[in-house]
């Protein structure tokens, strides 16, 4: 008989949890020991040996919260959101006073988009632990799924009274304050969380903004320096390619033909337009090529950016990933203002422009735009931007804080680019 079979007779012909004989002491230290390893299958990714001694342990305490919450947590790692919640709810159900089951109840209905579902139990998870500090910080983010911006600031400086070097809970304050409009509270909050973690690209992005429109012009004049930080970089050619026509060429057919290319982008910034994924991973093509000259560039641009006193190159680790996609934008297509949070060093190649943006007889159509901040935050600041115009074969590097969006342009011609990030 199997574990599958030996569980299902138990919960078939076994009395119930009210009725159960208790377990014994030895029972008890022996399921303890097996949790314990449980845990430990599970923070080394080892799910199969966490399942097989989970499957053990509910056959001897079927109803035993501590192994069902664990259940549950490797449902939610495999994607299985719908079981975990079920699996989540029985163990809040089962044993309401217990703080982690009514948190991870929570987190399971926030990544089915459940957020006022999550927040009752993240509230209740409060109630029996208020000291829960992941707790109040989850709740402060599914507040602002819903709009309810004043009480995640809440929420997120509770997490900070319990957790002063928080980092993300403080980046994530100065993102709610510059939506709220309060900039002087975002700046501290950008500070704060620069002071615990000196490289958060959010808190680097949200200090300068903040910077603008307190009226510290210097310090926003010193992070989002254009000439010192943003390099544009003229390719007119590319070795195994007859000229860099041919090599444009090639890349479109790439970036078309790939069968990641979709326009259902969730949670990017591109509109009007579809976007691959990875582009390094499986058949390169000419994208070996392309990292070729990413690599050139990325050679010329640390050193040149590093002799200087700004603060952000000496933090930069050593750059060894790379995340390469293929953006296609039709009639009115655009990315919305957005900064590349997990990398360091971030950048574009022009590929294919409409003739309408190659004749330039629409202004700054297509052009791409640095240092304007999204539309969700509430700045009435004047905020300097830096405007360039794509060329085909146009490479431009530069940090990742650094938010930039494209400009909305005309024409029924496909606008072809490939962005890039570098990490550590």
């Amino acid at each position: 008989m199997n574990r599958k079979q030996r569980r299902r007779n138990q919960k078939i012909g076994s009395p119930s949890s009210a009725e159960r004989t208790p377990l014994s002491a030895s029972d008890q230290d022996k399921i303890n020991h097996d949790l314990d390893r449980v845990r430990r299958a599970i923070t080394g990714g080892n799910s199969p040996q966490a399942s097989a001694l989970l499957s053990d342990i509910l056959v001897i305490a079927p109803d035993h919260p501590d192994a069902l919450n664990l259940e549950a947590t490797l449902l939610m790692n495999s994607g299985e959101i719908s079981r975990a919640v079920k699996k989540f709810t029985k163990v809040a159900a089962l044993a309401p006073d217990f703080a982690q089951a009514h948190f991870n109840l929570a987190t399971a209905l926030s990544a089915q988009g459940k957020f006022k579902s999550a927040i009752k139990s993240y509230q209740r998870a409060l109630r029996l632990d208020c000291f829960y500090t992941d707790a109040h910080y989850n709740l402060a983010n599914a507040y602002r799924q819903v709009g309810k911006i004043l009480e995640a600031v809440n929420q997120y400086q509770e997490t900070l009274k319990i957790a002063p070097t928080h980092s993300a809970a403080a980046t994530n304050l100065a993102s709610a304050h510059l939506q709220l409009g309060n900039a002087q509270a975002a700046l501290a909050a950008s500070e704060q969380a620069l002071a615990s973690e000196p490289g958060n690209r959010d808190a680097f992005s949200f200090s300068a903004i903040a910077a603008i429109e307190t009226g510290a012009d210097q310090r926003a004049a010193r992070l989002l320096d254009p000439d010192l930080l943003i390099h544009p970089r003229q390719h007119t050619a590319c070795a195994g390619f007859d000229d860099i026509a041919a090599f444009n060429r090639a890349l479109a057919d790439h970036v078309l033909a790939h069968p990641s290319l979709t326009g259902t982008v969730h949670n990017k910034a591109t509109r009007n337009g579809a976007q691959t994924e990875n582009l390094a991973l499986g058949e390169q093509g000419p994208i070996a090529a392309l990292q070729q000259l990413i690599g050139d560039a990325l050679d010329d641009y640390l050193p040149a950016i590093g002799n200087s006193d700004h603060p952000y190159p000496p933090l930069i680790p050593n750059l060894t990933k790379l995340d390469i996609w293929g953006t296609v934008l039709g009639t009115q297509g655009h990315q919305t203002a957005h900064m590349h949070r997990a990398a360091w060093i971030s950048g574009v190649y022009y590929v294919r422009l409409p003739e309408i943006m190659v004749r330039g007889s629409n202004g700054t159509e297509g052009w791409i735009e640095f240092c304007r901040p999204p539309d969700a935050f509430a700045c009435h600041a004047p905020h300097p931007v830096r405007l360039i115009e794509p060329k085909e074969g146009l490479m431009v590097l530069f940090p990742s804080y650094i938010y930039h969006r494209t400009i909305p342009f005309s024409g029924d011609q496909q606008r072809i680019s490939i962005a890039f990030d570098l990490l550590a």
